[in-house]
């Protein structure tokens, strides 16, 4: 089974260096409720295959530039993580409004909506779904949430692919596969299904005798 995570676009431009808390509470709210703006590129292939989006404006029209026929459908598991503002006062960088949501995320503080074990829980209700169902799927969430998704995916020994580095971004593209499908026998650790090294194939061959 495979499943393909794409992040939640964003309008280019959103987020200020530094803002104030009130700022910052409307402006993540403003980056599900508006459609990002169209980009430039190869789309994913997927007719006829399941996409599960999370229910905003942001995350329907992320499929609709990225992803290439399927059946889309709201999934409300995906609901973006909303952060709130940390403190009251002040104006501050960006970085710091979304640490500090971050950690009073971990500790559980009234401040957030969801606390980090709330989010975990949902993140692994999905991918639990998914096994069962055992079909290859796309999701579109936003960044906070695919880190969680890939976080309980590798606890049940998926492996993944990235279009990117360091923290997710909005547009980037995960791909997950479990890891008894990969060969493991080099750096590429290239997928049985077509494997490139020497060892790859014999793991290939001797799985097909099985």
């Amino acid at each position: 089974m495979k499943i393909w995570i794409v992040c939640t676009g964003e309008k280019e431009g959103l987020w200020p260096a530094r803002c104030d808390g009130e700022r910052f509470a409307a402006l993540c709210r403003l980056a599900q409720e508006e459609e990002p703006e169209k980009r430039e590129e190869k789309k994913l292939p997927w007719e006829g295959g399941r996409v599960l989006i999370a229910p905003t404006p942001a995350a329907k029209r992320t499929a609709d530039l990225c992803i290439e026929g399927g059946c889309v459908a709201e999934e409300e598991l995906l609901a973006p993580v909303l952060s709130l503002p940390w403190t009251d006062r002040g104006e501050h960088p960006l970085w710091l409004w979304r640490e500090m949501a971050a950690l009073q995320r971990k500790l559980g503080s009234k401040r957030q909506p969801e606390s980090r074990r709330e989010i975990s829980a949902r993140a692994e209700a999905l991918i639990a779904r998914l096994e069962q169902e055992g079909k290859d799927c796309v999701l579109v969430a936003d960044c906070l949430l695919t880190a969680e998704l890939l976080d309980r995916a590798r606890l049940r020994n998926y492996t993944r692919a990235r279009t990117g580095i360091f923290g997710y971004r909005p547009w980037e593209r995960v791909l997950l596969t479990k890891r008894d499908t990969h060969c493991g026998g080099c750096g590429h650790n290239c997928s049985l299904s077509s494997p490139g090294c020497g060892v790859g194939k014999d793991k290939a061959a001797r799985q097909k005798k099985l």
